[in-house]
């Protein structure tokens, strides 16, 4: 990625913390990485574009955090266990960006960019995942979807809402007869 596509989007990463979706606009981009303000327009063809490139790159960083997890385990449920709490940590932590991934205005094959990022994580779970030995798709995105879900119940604050813990659901998850 070239320079000043990397400065828009840091510069669209820092305007999505500080001040959630609406508040990443080309402009915005533009004036906060010290360019014009068409200068975006440049490098990407509208919003979305660039909003799909910032995701991207919050995929990077939640994969790394999630892989920084996984490898400090010393076993198969102990792996599990840090994938599962590092996810949900991840979301409830940086909800903005959690949130713009999983946009209705991503959907599967209209970003390829997005699409290849994705698929390069799933394969990097398959392959140093919370299990022994490479994991077919399926589990992976079994994995995925139940972390997912989680987390989507943990930043909405359902479970808050019921008085339980994210961790108190992973340990039922990771348990080997459902119970914690």
């Amino acid at each position: 990625m070239d320079d000043t596509r990397t400065r828009l989007v840091e510069s669209a990463l820092r305007l999505l913390r500080e001040g959630g979706l609406d508040a990443v606009t080309l402009r915005a981009v533009g004036d906060l990485a010290g360019l014009s303000r068409t200068a975006p327009y440049r490098h990407f063809s509208d919003k979305t574009a660039l909003l799909a490139a910032l995701a991207v790159r919050v995929i990077a960083d939640l994969s790394a955090h999630v892989a920084a997890a996984i490898l400090e385990g010393t076993g198969p449920r102990d792996r599990l266990r840090a994938f599962y709490l590092s996810y949900v940590e991840y979301a409830t932590t940086h909800r903005e960006e959690y949130r713009l991934v999983f946009a209705a205005e991503f959907l599967a094959g209209d970003h390829p960019e997005l699409e290849t990022a994705i698929d390069q994580v799933t394969t990097a779970l398959g392959i140093q995942g919370p299990w022994d030995g490479p994991a077919p798709k399926a589990r992976v995105m079994a994995l995925l979807s139940t972390a997912h879900g989680l987390a989507e119940f943990a930043v909405a604050g359902q479970l808050t809402h019921k008085g339980i813990g994210y961790e108190d659901i992973v340990d039922v998850l990771v348990s080997r007869d459902g119970e914690p």
